[in-house]
């Protein structure tokens, strides 16, 4: 059993506590803070809360667990004995810093302003007689996410979106509420229960839409750095976006059993966090469908103008992945003489395979996609700026031929001229593409419209330029001129970056 806190150490003999003040500390302290005493194991009897009334409503009954800001007991109903509930208060050393009472105060705010089947429910909050605040919470039955992932290494892909698209639902109630949790991870979320409902923990440094509290100043970085976006990495304003890209690196570790950054340390990870792109997940296993893992990185793309823009968005596409729309397929959910509903069943299964297997096919290409264009490129762009400068030349001489040494000199300026470009481009695609699988599919797409677009222009250019010469004026001779080859190669460059930056900035309009 374990209420809403946030990292809850279970009770056991790795507790520890100070035998000068007597306070109690999680097993990560040595030494007591406040005298430096050596901590010894503590003992669930030595604790003075046991069997207190708090609010003359709750009774406690036992520890249950203990984290940095406090302790979580279950309590009974002293009027009704069957009603547990979970009962979390904040350590009474910390009851005296501001900030972290504005802390514990946010999480009770924000949650009890949430009613959510997957959200924890909170149903009082309080003080005690010497002033230490606590929140009153349901009990839930079961154990955190990351116990979990831990014993069992990973989840099938179907097991696992399931559990994420319940987080995508909470979440999305919290947005719409102005609230963004800002410390998603395994440890904040709660299965319930045999059917293991899900249920979000610990709004502790949660933030609400108007900005206005103390604790979200720009500059502070506050989250879990295992699973925090850049931007809040960075210390920089964060939206919900962040939350997409938490649960995000939640699914990434669910799927393949290890942390998107897993550095020796916090400062390791947040750098990494910054500067690297985690390791395709198919990569780490290949049970994962191409489709899931373009909806895994698409939710974490470092840009959050490129990631989801809603819970509910991302959830969509996850929905194709969830045990048994697949596993049964599209046609074994409804009979063709079923009732309207059903028929409405089949039809959604049908839009999801459609979309699972667009999807797949397009990571599938995307690569082989992007090397085949470049290559098609690197060439076209060789041809035509060799055929630039043969014209250049002839334009500047006698017009009519070229020495071996002219024609040799062009080509090894042109492939001078171009190793850079080439070199850089290949940095880029290796540096910032390649590993990800939503750009590699813009990218290809892109490359695509542009080697498309300009190829096209430039025949469409050719064909003009014959029936002006060869028809109109009557003189054919004149479709060789050198000139023409500069306007045409012109024109295909121009064409093809028109291209290239009006996708660019389509999508861009779209989010």
């Amino acid at each position: 059993m374990l209420g809403p806190s946030s990292g809850a150490e279970r009770v056991g003999p790795g507790l520890k506590q100070c035998p000068t003040c007597l306070a109690r500390f999680p097993v990560t302290f040595k030494v007591c803070p406040h005298d430096a005493s050596e901590l010894e194991d503590a003992s669930e009897s030595d604790d003075e809360v046991l069997g207190q009334q708090l609010g003359g409503t709750y009774e406690i009954v036992r520890l249950i667990g203990e984290g940095g800001m406090g302790r979580v007991y279950e309590a009974r109903h002293t009027r009704l004995p069957n009603k547990r509930y979970a009962v979390k208060l904040l350590h009474p050393e910390l009851a005296r810093q501001q900030d972290v009472m504005a802390r514990f105060q946010r999480e009770a705010e924000a949650a009890s302003g949430l009613t959510h089947p997957n959200v924890v429910s909170v149903v009082d909050v309080d003080c005690t007689s010497d002033g230490t605040p606590y929140i009153v919470a349901e009990l839930l039955e079961g154990q955190q996410l990351g116990e979990f992932l831990d014993q069992v290494g990973r989840l099938t892909p179907g097991r696992a979106v399931a559990v994420v698209r319940q987080i995508c639902r909470a979440l999305q109630v919290a947005h719409e509420s102005g609230i963004v949790h800002r410390d998603m991870k395994p440890e904040n979320v709660f299965l319930a229960g045999e059917k293991q409902q899900v249920k979000v923990l610990d709004f502790g440094i949660s933030k609400l839409a108007d900005g206005n509290s103390s604790l979200t100043k720009t500059g502070m970085v506050m989250g879990t750095p295992d699973y925090m976006p850049p931007e809040q990495a960075k210390g920089m304003h964060v939206d919900h976006r962040a939350d997409i890209y938490a649960v995000g690196a939640i699914l990434y570790r669910a799927l393949t059993g290890r942390k998107p950054f897993d550095e020796s340390d916090h400062m390791a990870t947040l750098t990494a966090v910054l500067v690297q792109e985690p390791a395709r997940p198919r990569s780490l296993n290949t049970d994962i469908p191409e489709g899931l893992e373009v909806v895994v990185q698409r939710a974490m793309a470092k840009d959050p103008a490129e990631r989801y823009q809603s819970m509910a968005e991302f959830e969509a596409d996850l929905a194709a992945f969830d045990d048994g729309s697949l596993e049964r397929g599209p046609l074994a959910l409804a009979g063709a003489n079923g009732s309207a509903e059903e028929r409405m069943s089949w039809l959604a299964g049908v839009v999801r395979f459609a979309q699972t297997t667009g999807l797949a096919k397009g990571a599938n290409f995307s690569r082989p996609m992007i090397v085949v264009l470049s290559v098609v490129a690197t060439l076209w762009l060789f041809a035509g700026l060799c055929d630039v400068a043969r014209s250049t030349v002839l334009l500047a001489g006698d017009g009519k031929t070229l020495t071996k040494v002219e024609t040799w000199a062009i080509v090894v300026g042109v492939a001078g001229v171009l190793i850079t470009p080439l070199v850089l481009w290949y940095r880029h695609v290796a540096a910032k593409v390649w590993r990800s699988t939503p750009r590699s599919m813009d990218l290809a797409e892109r490359l695509w419209g542009s080697v498309a677009s300009s190829a096209a222009a430039y025949g469409m250019a050719t064909v003009a330029i014959h029936l002006y010469e060869g028809l109109y004026r009557g003189r054919p001779e004149e479709i060789a001129w050198p000139g023409y080859a500069i306007v045409l190669f012109v024109l295909a460059v121009l064409t093809g970056m028109v291209t290239w930056f009006g996708a660019r900035m389509g999508a861009f309009l779209k989010r």
